[in-house]
């Protein structure tokens, strides 16, 4: 193999690595609002390590729990390098996990029947939140899924051109360019994933620990008032990063 073909390939690294440095200083607040919510979210688990799940509906919960954060956490990362059709899979399980750990939370019944190991479809989980008095209206989560469905498979309109052979030489990784008008949206739908996620937890797990309460609501309740506000200069930015490649196409 000849020097340039190696070079290419162990670079990728460093692409990847000098984007997330590059974007990470731009949404530096959103970077610090998820951290908090990661590090508030692995105390508990810590805490409910040493305690055994209650019944199924709590293992069921757990479970989903875990399955929710490792998703959530990997794909800041990839998000951070601008890659965000390899980000989205990711993404999109975070939302379906949550949304299925919260109905489970709420229906003993639907944790019965995942932990059977029976197929419970998205629509199904919606129409479950919905009816449930302390569920979420199907409208409030119409944006995440319309979001979640849209790129369910690939299509012309979200898989980028690349123009290799046609300026470029080089489009794998992190190497291209990022679209911030879309980075600035996957973070802020992220954001929301993390503050759904992190609000449910606290209701039904953090209760069952041995923890004072009051001391995890004080530090919870600060990191979702950081998260509002984070939330609301990404929705701002990307507002403005809208209009600008808008009044740049006309």
């Amino acid at each position: 193999m000849s020097e340039l073909d190696d070079s290419s390939y162990s670079d990728l690294q460093k692409f990847s690595e000098a984007r997330r440095k590059e974007l990470g200083k731009l949404y530096k607040s959103y970077l610090d609002v998820t951290d908090h919510y990661g590090q508030l979210i692995c105390d508990l688990s810590l805490l409910l390590g040493k305690l055994p799940p209650s019944d199924v509906q709590e293992k069921v919960v757990r479970d989903l729990m875990a399955d929710v954060f490792d998703n959530l956490y990997e794909s800041r990362n990839i998000i951070l390098t601008g890659q965000l059709n390899v980000a989205y899979p990711l993404i999109r399980r975070s939302y379906e996990s949550l949304s299925l750990l919260v109905l489970c939370a709420l229906d003993v019944q639907t944790a019965q029947k995942w932990q059977e190991g029976k197929q419970i479809s998205n629509s199904e989980v919606r129409k479950g939140l919905a009816k449930h008095p302390f569920g979420e209206k199907e409208e409030n989560l119409r944006e995440l899924y319309k979001f979640f469905s849209e790129a369910s498979h690939p299509n012309r309109e979200l898989i980028p051109e690349r123009y290799l052979g046609e300026g470029n030489e080089f489009v794998f990784g992190a190497i291209g360019m990022p679209d911030l008008v879309m980075v600035t949206d996957y973070c802020l739908k992220h954001l929301k994933l993390w503050y759904w996620f992190a609000a449910a937890l606290s209701l039904v797990l953090a209760p069952k620990t041995n923890q004072d309460s009051i001391t995890y609501r004080s530090r919870y309740l600060a990191i979702a008032k950081d998260a509002q506000q984070c939330g609301d200069w990404l929705q701002s930015e990307f507002n403005r990063l809208l209009e600008e490649a808008q009044n740049n196409i006309s």
